[in-house]
């Protein structure tokens, strides 16, 4: 378990399954999450079981209950870098900042664990909650790919995105002394 200042990272456990199941299934988080299409309780389980032998999957749980998950993949050690993921799937926990503290608890773990030296991350331009909760994280847009995604008969613009580890102390320190 990893604590952040408001949410508990976990480890995804088979129980979650029907849970993730509903959360990716929700039609604005597929939609967002740019899912090509709805997935079964067995996709959920494969999707975590890859998940879990490529990277490090967590559950986010806030007040005791689970709430979204987040995780890092596609390590490149050589690097030092990793990609992140990560959806609030409980509606009710949406503009909170559960997803910034979620975000930077990982964070820290990724650069504090893994000596990484940045972590990578693409999103949906449209997708301004998720976008403006990495930027709080320090993350930084490096490209903008035009039309990568058909959404609703139409064209939706992707987002490259990545921090490094000083990046992200920065953004962290700026927060702290905004807070005061």
């Amino acid at each position: 378990m990893i604590q952040g200042e408001r949410v508990t990272l976990r480890p995804v456990e088979d129980r979650d399954y029907p849970l993730i199941h509903a959360w990716q299934n929700d039609p604005e988080v597929w939609w967002l999450m740019d899912y090509e299409a709805p997935f079964s309780l067995a996709d959920i389980a494969e999707s975590e079981k890859r998940a879990a032998e490529e990277g490090f999957p967590f559950i986010i749980e806030a007040e005791g209950r689970p709430i979204g998950r987040i995780g890092i993949n596609n390590i490149r050690r050589r690097d030092r870098i990793c990609a992140l993921y990560v959806f609030i799937g409980d509606r009710s926990a949406w503009s909170k900042g559960l997803g910034t503290d979620a975000i930077d608890t990982l964070l820290a773990y990724a650069f504090g664990r893994f000596d990484f030296h940045q972590v990578e991350l693409w999103s949906l331009a449209v997708n301004e909650r998720a976008v403006r909760a990495y930027a709080h994280s320090g993350f930084r847009e490096e490209a903008r790919l035009a039309e990568r995604s058909w959404k609703d008969g139409g064209w939706v613009d992707r987002v490259l995105m990545s921090v490094t580890r000083e990046a992200f102390e920065a953004a962290h320190t700026a927060r702290e002394q905004h807070e005061r």
